[in-house]
């Protein structure tokens, strides 16, 4: 969408590349992406960061639970950081 401030879309990205927001935001930011390639092209990279943790989490299996921590519940027993959150770039800067 050009000139389009896409700040508070890339807020979410994180979170939307989990498939964890919900409702109107999910809805909004949905309809900000089918504008904006270059929302869609950092989505892909947190998608892609998103599953190579899920994956190392998987593949560590319940030793890696053992290690001193409790149980993993969250973003983070599915192997998402807060990071993911903030996308690849942090939050809100531009590229």
């Amino acid at each position: 969408m050009g000139g389009t401030d896409c700040g508070a879309y890339r807020l979410g990205l994180g979170i939307y590349a989990i498939g964890r927001l919900a409702g109107a935001e999910a809805a909004e930011l949905s309809a900000h992406l089918r504008g904006c390639p270059p929302c869609r092209a950092e989505l892909a990279e947190l998608r892609a960061v998103a599953e190579l943790l899920a994956h190392s989490v998987r593949s560590s299996g319940p030793a890696h639970e053992s290690a001193g921590r409790g149980p993993r519940t969250g973003a983070f027993g599915r192997g998402v950081s807060g990071a993911c959150a903030y996308g690849a770039r942090g939050s809100g800067r531009s590229r």
